[in-house]
């Protein structure tokens, strides 16, 4: 009989321990490269980096409008963009040459020219011409948190993006970062979390609280 109950519970305990590390390979994927696939919010779970506070950066880039369909792509985001001559959309080059696009109103939002001044559609009425811009530096007012580069990290984005961390054929330094906005208590807003180049980042975040 006590033999029987002894493997009985050798029996139990082995049938847990399989569960268990059922739950963990089904959340935890290693690629043949052994990259770290996971969720966001197991990372967050489970990384020893802690969010610090940021901001951006004064820094200088160049914009323009187009002429004609423009096709690019963008080696630190891997992605490709296709853009026209619509009156809105504009193409930025970033502190590392890379290509992107953005609607007018949010780069003038962003963004100044060389001289401080108010970005103005008839700034770019050259067109296929790069003009120079500024950026306005936002002191405090972001968090971030460092993923090294043997973790993927997935992030579904508050606007419908599916982003991955530390993507293969691309630069990222030392690894990529995750990046929220301060709440209204000074916390970082978990609601929308997004991902920037571990290049781009240093180009343009403060690294000052960088643990």
């Amino acid at each position: 009989m006590i033999k029987r109950n002894k493997l009985k519970y050798v029996v139990i305990f082995l049938l847990l321990s399989a569960f268990l590390l059922f739950c963990i390979f089904k959340t935890v994927k290693t690629d043949r490269n052994g990259q770290i696939s996971i969720s966001l919010q197991d990372y967050l779970k489970k990384s020893e980096n802690d969010w610090f506070l940021t901001g951006k950066k004064e820094y200088q880039i160049q914009a323009m409008m187009v002429s004609k369909k423009t096709s690019f792509h963008n080696e630190y985001e891997v992605a490709d963009y296709t853009v026209e001559d619509d009156g809105e959309t504009v193409i930025l080059k970033g502190t590392c040459n890379e290509l992107w696009a953005s609607k007018l109103n949010k780069v003038i939002e962003t963004y100044t020219k060389a001289d401080g001044s108010t970005i103005d559609i008839s700034d770019f009425e050259n067109k296929d011409t790069y003009i120079d811009l500024l950026s306005k530096a936002i002191p405090d007012s972001y968090y971030a948190m460092f993923v090294p580069p043997n973790y993927s990290v997935t992030v579904e984005t508050a606007w419908g993006d599916i982003l991955h961390t530390n993507l293969e054929n691309a630069p990222h330094d030392k690894g990529d970062f995750l990046v929220c906005r301060v709440d209204k208590d000074g916390n970082p807003d978990l609601s929308d979390i997004w991902i920037l180049n571990g290049v781009i980042f240093y180009n343009t975040y403060d690294t000052a609280n960088l643990p």
